[in-house]
């Protein structure tokens, strides 16, 4: 018997503490929404191939470089969380409450803007790029393949998404029957790079240090690319109303998922770099198995890895895709809440799940994908088949999205790190010598990546004009798949600004006029002053009671003393001080 549809999931009610995300589960969710395997599609472009930048072995320390960039911004939003309310939205409460209004929603609009094209590198990653490689997983359609691959990829989204609207619980489920999925058949995978990585010795290692190259725009190109690997803390610490103890749990899932990260990254390149004997695919994960297979005289292999990565990878994008549609919601929530949008949009079911926003959310993302996508798919399309092309160019690839991605996140962890810098020197936010230094490298280090990213925009224009104007058929469709792709990168950041600035001065401020004339607006300011961060001195400052009170014992050889009852009362008085902070073992 089929359970009965609970339809009253979307009334507004209170909402149980177990529907909360704990530590463990956020840290399991969080690991993964961020870590995958797909990261290795960027490696056919940036690691070792025909044409591209071969950075070789220089990609396990650029990586190292990665996590501790990715890692200090997410120390500073960890210290930041402290000092703000534990509501949805972190980076947007963060600058609104340091820099104002505009700004604030500036850094939330711009925040938002990257879920769509997240999304769109989902699709392509758990679709495109598993039946464009190989014989086995071959889509034939010609011109058309992008085109078709990606329309299903759509389709499969909006049906994964659609799970959000069954309930928290049913969210949970699937994240972890996914996440399950996902890392089983990623462990096989593990298995036969090690495996190849162990028959091949440093033969590989030796290859690949004789062609590798650094340069400036290289390094560049292959931390933008691969920084959007390291993000997803930003984004899943929008939750806060979806989390036991946010302004400690967090912090803490921050820290956790961002070390685990930059050691699974480092790791599996390390064995993919010795494993691999000849250039990479788009899709190298394939491509171990079907070396493996040769290597063992074991053809078989091959279809069964590729069945294996392609369980792998839709299990990782369409976790990462239902965690998306949470979270978009949870970066809306907010801005309805403050007049950006309409307020029917901070309607909660009673999973304190935002599922207005979320509908708003999963219709935008459709919107930005067709723009990503189809568009693209339809342009290379019509050009390559009126030059009588048999197989289709590709206008946005996996490593564009990616780079365009980690480029605004860049930007807004740059904001970032301004606050907690700010306040640091205001000594709002307490901190030491070490995290402000290592927060000025970090700021400075973003700052030359964010350069960097438009230098390799301008010389990509002026490559893809060269090739415009070449008489190679081939090389003239790769010209103009290429402009393609640069102009669109560059018309979505434009289009985001000028829409932000024009739906802020429009649609925002008259409301706030209205506001501050009938004197209402301080309700809405609430949620964005600084608070002082007691709850978090509290609960240290029992831990050292709590370790006097274990000494207290072993030297007086009993409880029966003044002390030790004057400390027992101090640490009451400190746990009933942590009000809606205070854990529930606590309680």
């Amino acid at each position: 018997m089929f359970k009965k549809i609970n339809w009253n999931f979307f009334k507004k009610t209170g909402t149980k503490s177990s529907e909360k995300l704990s530590l463990p589960e956020l840290v399991w969710f969080g690991f993964n929404y961020t870590v995958g395997v797909s990261f290795t599609a960027v490696f056919a472009t940036l690691l070792y191939s025909e044409v591209g930048a071969n950075l070789g072995t220089h990609m396990i320390w650029i990586f190292l470089i990665e996590g501790l960039i990715a890692g200090t911004c997410a120390w500073a939003f960890a210290k930041l969380s402290r000092v703000h309310p534990g509501s949805n939205g972190a980076a947007y409460i963060y600058t609104r409450s340091t820099y104002g209004r505009f700004w604030g929603w500036m850094i939330a609009f711009i925040q938002y803007s990257t879920l769509p094209v997240i999304i769109t590198a989902q699709i392509v990653s758990m679709i495109r790029i598993n039946f464009t490689n190989g014989d086995f997983l071959q889509a034939h359609w010609g011109v058309w393949t992008n085109f078709g691959l990606d329309l299903i990829g759509i389709v499969a989204y909006v049906l994964i998404s659609g799970i959000l609207f069954l309930g928290m619980k049913a969210f949970k489920r699937f994240v972890n029957i996914s996440g399950y999925i996902k890392w089983v058949t990623t462990f096989l995978l593990i298995i036969a790079v090690i495996a190849l990585f162990i028959m091949s010795g440093t033969s590989n290692y030796e290859k690949i240090i004789d062609s590798q190259t650094l340069t400036a725009s290289s390094f560049s190109k292959a931390f933008t690319s691969c920084f959007f690997f390291f993000l997803g803390f930003e984004t899943y610490s929008t939750i806060g109303k979806n989390v036991k103890n946010p302004q400690k749990n967090i912090s803490r899932s921050i820290v956790i998922v961002m070390s685990l990260a930059t050691l699974f990254y480092v790791l599996v390149t390390v064995f993919m770099i010795g494993a691999m004997s000849t250039y990479f695919s788009d899709n190298p994960n394939l491509q171990i198995f079907t070396l493996l297979g040769l290597k063992l005289n074991a053809e078989w292999l091959g279809i069964i890895g590729a069945l294996i990565m392609l369980i792998c990878t839709i299990s990782l994008k369409a976790n990462s895709q239902i965690q998306n549609a949470l979270y978009g919601g949870a970066i809306l929530e907010p801005l309805a809440i403050e007049g950006y949008i309409s307020p029917k949009f901070t309607q909660l079911n009673k999973d304190k799940m935002p599922y207005r926003a979320a509908k708003l959310n999963l219709v935008i993302s459709l919107v930005f994908s067709f723009i990503w996508l189809i568009i693209p798919d339809l342009v290379q399309a019509i050009t390559d088949g009126a030059k009588g092309l048999s197989t289709p160019s590709t206008v946005i690839d996996f490593s564009t999205m990616t780079g365009e991605v980690s480029l605004i996140m860049i930007v807004i962890y740059i904001c970032v790190m301004t606050v907690a810098l700010k306040l640091s020197w205001e000594k709002k936010l307490r901190h030491n010598k070490f995290e402000f230094l290592i927060w000025m490298v970090a700021l400075v280090f973003l700052v030359w990546q964010l350069i960097m990213w438009f230098v390799n925009l301008v010389n990509g224009f002026i490559t893809a004009v060269d090739n415009i104007n070449s008489s190679d058929v081939a090389t003239n469709s790769a010209g103009v798949t290429a402009l393609v792709s640069n102009v669109i990168q560059i018309l979505y950041l434009v289009g985001i600004l000028i829409f932000a600035i024009v739906w802020y001065r429009v649609y925002y401020q008259p409301k706030l006029r209205v506001r501050l004339v009938n004197k209402t607006q301080a309700k809405y300011d609430q949620e964005f002053f600084l608070q002082d961060d007691w709850p978090f001195v509290a609960k240290n400052l029992q831990s050292e009671i709590e370790n006097y009170l274990e000494r207290n014992v072993l030297i007086n050889g009993d409880k029966n003393n003044k002390n030790y009852d004057f400390a027992r009362q101090v640490r009451k008085e400190l746990l009933a001080s942590e009000g809606e902070w205070k854990e529930k073992e606590d309680k």
